[in-house]
């Protein structure tokens, strides 16, 4: 029996050079950087989270003024959306935190009804209101039990 010390040709390279290895890792960090790119950050995509985020925040401000009692406006433009509560002075300010204002990142048409009131418990008002960035379009409108969803 051949001792194992002998078996294999110890003046031939053995394995990848560490060159060669890094050279792979770069291509397939390049190749999966554009892969994600192209799918998870499209333009339509963005625009459904934000939508979604709207919604969320919408419903979270209906909520916000059942539990306080306080009324809540909510104010949309071609700026962003705000949400408003009146101080001691029955001025309005804004709210932070889970109600941050948001900045429209391109440029957007708000159409319908751009200021009102979070209702609380009652019938609230019909309020629909279409956002519109470029091709992509969306249509917020309050249902009958006052949350908000997306059509």
């Amino acid at each position: 029996m051949t001792p194992i010390s002998e078996i294999g040709n110890k003046g031939e390279q053995a394995g990848f050079s560490l060159i060669e290895v890094l050279v792979v890792l770069l291509i397939l960090s390049i190749t999966f950087g554009m892969i994600s790119v192209s799918f998870f950050n499209t333009e339509q995509t963005q625009w459904k989270d934000m939508n979604r985020r709207l919604v969320v925040s919408l419903n979270h401000g209906k909520d916000e003024t059942v539990l306080s009692g306080a009324p809540i406006m909510f104010q949309i433009d071609e700026k962003g959306w705000r949400f408003l509560a009146p101080n001691l002075q029955d001025e309005f300010y804004v709210l932070g935190d889970a109600l941050t204002p948001y900045s429209w990142k391109t440029q957007t048409a708000v159409e319908g009804t751009t200021r009102f009131q979070l209702d609380g418990a009652g019938s609230p008002q019909p309020v629909v209101f279409k956002m519109t960035q470029g091709a992509l379009t969306a249509t917020i409108h309050r249902r009958r039990d006052g949350y908000f969803e997306i059509h």
